[in-house]
């Protein structure tokens, strides 16, 4: 049995208007760091491909199955299965 504890990471979005406001703050800094590459500094491939690459590794964060993302009622609820989950094995 394995008894190293587990990360886990939970968000919790009160609302929905707050959480897409988020979401568009998010990645308007990432196309403006894009943009400020092209514009200012030449356009360098590499540093939009560095970007690109942090754009995926936020995504693939977000929809990790360590990580949630939503109502406190919500997380407390996948918490519990988790649990039950880790109970089992």
């Amino acid at each position: 049995m394995n008894n190293k504890p587990t990360n886990r990471v939970i968000i919790l979005n009160e609302s929905l208007i707050g959480s897409i406001i988020k979401d568009i703050f998010t990645f308007g800094m990432f196309a403006g760091l894009m943009y400020f590459n092209h514009r200012i500094l030449s356009g360098s491939t590499f540093v939009d491909v560095l970007f690109i690459i942090l754009v995926m590794m936020f995504i693939q964060g977000k929809f990790s199955s360590r990580a949630f993302s939503g109502s406190s009622k919500s997380a407390i609820k996948w918490l519990e299965d988790r649990d039950k989950q880790n109970v089992r094995s």
